[in-house]
């Protein structure tokens, strides 16, 4: 009986096994820089949302809660449906979010005076109040990432990941 190879990997249209050899030599371990700072992106948001995770956990906010009212306080009352499609989240998962920052006291729902069948989520005084933490909180983290890059190369990264964006987007 053959040994049993060691690699598995996705080969175009099928699955084949290979032995290290071939998994040297193979389209996997050639270099492509589009490849790498696709991975560096996902390591560095993943770092950065550990960072934050941190900063906001000490105001009592865990991960979605911080970003949730975030968005509220950027959108300037978003539906339940945009704040959905901010967080990339469903309009249930949402609204569970929703309810437990209401209950907090760090957002209300009010009816849209445009559209009577449409909730409004806005921020309370209690939200308002945390600016000034959320800012520093975000500060903090702004600075331990981005402390070693001129505010050029901060405007160049920022120019580059908007453009990476809008092209995914397409």
């Amino acid at each position: 009986m053959a040994a049993r190879p060691e690699r598995y990997w996705l080969d175009m249209d099928r699955i084949t096994l290979s032995n290290e050899a071939d998994f040297q030599n193979g389209i996997l371990n050639q270099y492509d820089p589009r490849i790498e700072v696709s991975f560096l992106i996902s390591d560095v948001t993943r770092h950065l949302r550990a960072l934050y995770d941190i900063e906001m956990g000490q105001l009592g906010l865990s991960r979605a809660q911080w970003r949730a009212l975030i968005y509220v306080l950027r959108l300037e009352s978003p539906t339940q449906t945009n704040l959905a499609d901010a967080l990339d989240i469903g309009r249930a998962a949402t609204g569970s979010l929703i309810d437990h920052l209401e209950k907090n006291g760090f957002v209300a729902r009010i009816l849209d005076p445009d559209d009577r069948r449409v909730w409004r989520v806005v921020p309370t005084k209690a939200a308002y109040a945390n600016v000034v933490p959320l800012n520093d909180a975000a500060n903090k983290v702004a600075a331990h990432a981005f402390g070693t890059l001129s505010n050029s190369e901060i405007l160049s990264l920022h120019d580059i990941l908007v453009q990476i964006r809008d092209n995914l987007a397409e």
